[in-house]
């Protein structure tokens, strides 16, 4: 399963804001072409700016990542600028998330 093309998920940068409690998959890139999707991930403590901190800031605080909690292992994952460089963070798209048609 890829994530990038498949339109029930879309890319998330760390500019976005989004809400702790969402579920986040990960696919990484193996240099060799080969994706590797995991998840779902439950962010815990919120996604953006202000988690993140300055993209080039010339002092690395290492208080500025976000927190992913796998909800399959346990583990809890550190997400970094550093993180972006082979890995895209994706969460579903709120049209899928969507039971009731109605509410489309």
């Amino acid at each position: 399963m890829r994530l990038h093309g498949n339109h029930d998920f879309r890319s998330i940068t760390p500019n976005e804001f989004i809400e702790e409690g969402t579920l986040v998959w990960i696919e990484r890139n193996r240099h060799n072409n080969d994706d590797v999707v995991q998840g779902p991930y439950i962010i815990e403590e919120g996604w953006g700016p202000i988690w993140f901190g300055p993209p080039n800031g010339n002092k690395i605080n290492t208080d500025n990542k976000v927190r992913l909690l796998s909800t399959i292992t346990g583990l809890v994952e550190d997400v970094t600028w550093g993180s972006f460089l082979f890995t895209t963070y994706y969460v579903m798209r709120e049209e899928k998330l969507c039971i009731d048609v109605e509410t489309k």
